[in-house]
């Protein structure tokens, strides 16, 4: 099974998500229901994480496009990217899958707003960014994990914008499990674990965001299991001084 190595700097201050002609601009507070001005959109970035965070010009403006995945959402909610005015109602509880095409595709990225309204209200407000490569992406074996950014990722990564792990080529509503473990004097210590269906593509998607107030630098070990299928990458952070 491939597996890819993965290497993320993080320095001392984070710079924002690059922003192409299709992204929105000027994000401001998001409230809650109860009227909290932060609340939500601080609890809730790492509900958001997109299918594939690398992908190529045609990829992002042909067929499904963009795929994406909003965890915790509730049957009813009602689902808007800022890239179209299309908007798609939630069927059931749990985790949902969209997808949207990118008409006129910038060169460097594209970055993009989900929002989420329930009962009238905007509950959920969160950005995601995939990064355009020429030529081909490539096939995938059974049960690849995939974890974005790239190498050589600076900023803040973990506490900030996130790490999105996708699970692929699984059997549809199978059971996904993700796990991220630091390595320590004493073997590896589990920091976080999350689970989800795969959709109807045989694949589920998450975001990991790491608890600031902690020493982020280190070696860790991403583990991704789908049945009897299992994939695991590497992960290195450092401190820029």
């Amino acid at each position: 099974m491939k597996k890819l190595a993965l290497a993320a700097t993080v320095a001392l201050s984070i710079t924002a998500l690059g922003a192409g002609p299709a992204a929105a601009a000027g994000l401001g507070n998001t409230p809650d229901r109860n009227g909290g001005a932060d609340k939500a959109s601080a609890s809730d970035k790492d509900d958001l994480a997109v299918r594939y965070a690398t992908m190529t010009p045609y990829e992002v403006s042909h067929g499904k496009g963009i795929e994406y995945t909003v965890d915790g959402l509730e049957a009813g909610d009602v689902v808007t990217t800022s890239l179209n005015d299309e908007k798609s109602v939630v069927e059931k509880d749990g985790p949902f899958d969209g997808a949207v095409v990118v008409d006129e595709v910038p060169k460097l990225g594209v970055s993009f707003t989900v929002s989420v309204e329930r009962d009238g209200e905007r509950v959920k407000e969160m950005t995601a960014r995939v990064d355009l490569i020429e030529g081909d992406r490539g096939e995938y074996k059974d049960g690849t994990l995939l974890v974005s950014p790239e190498p050589e990722t600076n900023d803040t990564v973990l506490s900030g914008p996130g790490v999105n792990l996708t699970m692929v080529n699984c059997e549809a509503d199978d059971e996904i499990r993700f796990r991220v473990f630091k390595k320590n004097a004493d073997g590896q210590t589990k920091v976080w674990e999350k689970s989800q269906l795969a959709g109807e593509d045989e694949a589920a998607s998450v975001r990991y965001l790491a608890d600031s107030d902690k020493d982020l630098w280190g070696k860790y070990v991403i583990t991704a299991e789908c049945g009897d299928l299992e994939d695991s990458m590497p992960l290195t952070v450092y401190i820029d001084n």
